[in-house]
């Protein structure tokens, strides 16, 4: 009789064996979880309430907040539940944990598709404009959004038929694909990761060249001393290449993590650190940036908190595309 490797004789539980640790990291994760949930809100919330942010461009930037919600609020309770209850409880709810993971890989994937979607629209924008109304109707946008989920479900589809498989991984304290069972799978996985970061990369470098390229002829002001459409697509392009950047720091980790550590030597706190902290969590400095760059968003937050405490005795203009920042397409 062959002796089973997935139910090990001795058990993680960090919450004994760590205490203080473990209970740092919790507390950490809680406040995460909160500031990942409410940003995400407020970006939703305020591109439903602001009509000048009701846009094309951000339709992708709503579809990335709900990548980060689940990312956010699912995934991290179950990591804080992983941390709580350790990893027999999660082993004897086999299908419990795989439910996690499904989402967790899920919304990991279409985070990065709708951050590369993000470039492209940019791109096509920017550099050709011409035929930006063309390929960005509504239908073909839910189309874009529908593909990327679709997509971002491929590599669940090859786990639940024994390409890969989820697990409850020890030194992520929480249930995920598991790194070691297929390195084939990891690499897929790592393809999911870096080619949308390779069209990021060449998209933003395009507009930039475009930008370099033609800084004579774009100026923020015109004649009449407001800003050109070309400059406020620019501005905004700035703007979510500033995201992509502080997505990339928080996610680079980990990808490094899973190319250099085929051996699983690396300690618990440099998997805790660099997936529940870093790649898990990047989604909560969203709102900041939107906020702090954008002016459009800025305002669009207030006008979604004085609608949900409901004390908005008075009519509040919500921000246009004319008074700031904010996209046009």
């Amino acid at each position: 009789m062959m002796t089973g490797t997935s139910t090990p004789e001795v058990f993680v539980d960090y919450l004994q064996s760590h205490p203080a640790e473990t209970s740092i990291l919790i507390a950490i994760l809680l406040v995460l979880t909160t500031i990942g949930l409410f940003g995400n809100v407020l970006i939703i919330g305020a591109v439903c309430v602001t009509k000048g942010l009701r846009t094309v461009a951000n339709v992708f930037v709503v579809n990335l907040a709900i990548c980060d919600i689940i990312l956010a609020s699912w995934v991290n309770a179950f990591f804080i539940a992983g941390a709580f209850l350790g990893e027999k409880w999660f082993l004897d709810r086999k299908a419990l944990c795989d439910i996690v993971s499904f989402f967790c890989l899920s919304a990991c994937l279409c985070s990065l598709a709708t951050v590369a979607a993000i470039a492209v629209n940019r791109y096509v924008c920017i550099c050709r404009k011409s035929i930006y109304h063309k390929i960005y109707t509504k239908l073909n946008t839910a189309i874009m959004i529908i593909v990327m989920w679709v997509y971002s479900c491929w590599l669940n589809i090859g786990a639940f038929n024994g390409f890969g498989k989820f697990t409850y991984d020890k030194k992520m304290l929480g249930c995920i694909w598991d790194r070691d069972a297929n390195r084939l799978f990891t690499v897929f996985f790592l393809l999911g990761v870096f080619f949308p970061v390779g069209i990021v990369t060449v998209a933003y470098v395009l507009i930039f060249v475009r930008v370099y390229t033609s800084k004579k002829k774009v100026s923020d002001q015109n004649k009449n001393g407001k800003q050109t459409n070309m400059a406020k697509e620019i501005k905004l392009a700035k703007v979510l290449f500033g995201l992509f950047v502080v997505f990339l720091l928080m996610n680079l980790p980990y990808g490094l993590a899973l190319i250099i550590d085929v051996g699983d030597i690396f300690p618990t706190v440099i998997w805790t650190l660099v997936v529940q902290l870093m790649h898990a969590n990047g989604s909560g400095v969203n709102c900041f940036v939107y906020g702090f760059s954008n002016k459009a968003f800025s305002d669009g937050y207030r006008n979604f908190c004085w609608k949900i405490l409901g004390i908005c005795g008075q009519k509040r203009t919500a921000p246009g595309p004319t008074s700031s920042s904010v996209t046009q397409t």
